[in-house]
């Protein structure tokens, strides 16, 4: 968390300085809503300070507030939120002094992107599915009541119940590997804690302190992930057990002076 705010404080001098052609009240105004999210994102008052960087980049169009803003993202564990700002920073600020940590930042926070991003597609194929089905289950409704009909019940929740049980698996191994990194993350925050046990001897400064921080944020990142994109996986493949488990079509075939009608209805 230190090194994700000396960043954030790191670049306020840019946001003060704005770009070049801004009038100084508009620039002012964007300058106090950089300070009060500055305020707020040290308080751990994220989402506040997501909106208040925001507010400021409608006012100033300073590639600063874009950083901010994803750090904001990320500290919340938004995941492609965050992704999508620090893409939008880099691409305002190619040659930014921060690149390769922003780089490295995008980089972890990929998979969750993609495994979100998955997840929703999944949730809007199976949306389209289950209209299809109604609408087909209520022009069934709509034909002639038909006479002497023989049932016959067909299940079709199997592809439902496999996908969940997959997508489950796949939530648990990310939980494991989230309670891996945190564990890590945990552990490293202990020896720093050992290292400055007594203030005299804690060189926050040194390599070993600030190669242990890192380690730390990184695994902390990790874990996040682990934990968000595995309880979203875990959840969603509970759903579709679910839905999958009771889904069974009633098959109705009844003789006709043609020859004979099949109906089908839904049950849930």
């Amino acid at each position: 968390m230190k090194l994700a705010v000396a960043l954030v404080c790191a670049l306020a001098s840019a946001a003060a300085a704005g770009p070049g052609k801004v009038d100084p009240v508009t620039q002012a105004q964007a300058d106090k809503l950089f300070i009060d999210g500055q305020a707020s994102y040290q308080q751990g008052k994220y989402l506040a300070a997501i909106d208040l960087f925001k507010n400021a980049y409608g006012l100033v169009s300073d590639p600063v507030y874009l950083f901010n803003i994803a750090q904001s993202y990320r500290k919340i564990a938004d995941c492609v939120s965050s992704h999508d700002y620090y893409v939008k920073y880099l691409e305002a600020v190619p040659k930014a002094p921060n690149k390769d940590k922003v780089q490295q930042w995008i980089f972890e926070l990929r998979p969750c992107v993609d495994k979100t991003r998955e997840l929703a597609d999944e949730a809007a194929r199976a949306a389209e599915e289950a209209e299809r089905q109604r609408q087909e289950a209520e022009a069934a409704r709509q034909e002639p009541r038909p006479m002497a009909p023989v049932e016959t019940e067909v299940d079709r929740g199997g592809p439902y119940r496999i996908s969940g049980i997959v997508l489950a698996g796949v939530g648990l191994l990310g939980i494991v590997v989230g309670a891996t990194y945190g564990v890590k993350g945990n552990s490293i925050q202990a020896d720093i804690d050992n290292l400055c046990s007594s203030p005299n001897t804690c060189l926050w400064d040194s390599d070993k302190i600030q190669s242990l921080h890192e380690d730390g944020e990184t695994a902390n990142t990790r874990a996040k992930i682990g934990y968000i994109g595995g309880g979203v996986a875990l959840a969603a493949g509970i759903a579709l057990y679910m839905v999958g488990r009771d889904r069974v079509e009633t098959v109705m075939v009844t003789p006709t002076s043609g020859g004979a009608t099949v109906g089908a209805a839904f049950r849930f």
